[in-house]
């Protein structure tokens, strides 16, 4: 991993860390309009840098199966309450 890489996720990482105090304080009226424009920025700023990201990047063609969009199903697993000696 790069370090633009490393950077960029510690900063969504933050921001995700920042998301619920700013949320309860909008919720509660505590939240100045300076904090809300303060997350408003950092996120705009983390949203272009994930953008240029993904538009500088080759699309890299992995190897794999390729699934459709259906259901997967698993066998069912019954289980047997455990007896005591």
């Amino acid at each position: 991993m790069i370090r633009e890489d490393r950077e960029l996720l510690a900063e969504l990482a933050q921001l995700n860390r920042a998301m619920t105090p700013l949320a309860m304080g909008i919720m509660d009226g505590s939240a100045s309009a300076a904090e809300q424009q303060n997350y408003a920025q950092r996120l705009i700023a983390a949203g272009k840098r994930l953008r240029r990201r993904t538009d500088e990047q080759e699309h890299p063609v992995l190897d794999g199966e390729v699934l459709a969009y259906e259901f997967v199903v698993l066998p069912e697993h019954k289980f047997e309450p455990c007896q005591e000696p």
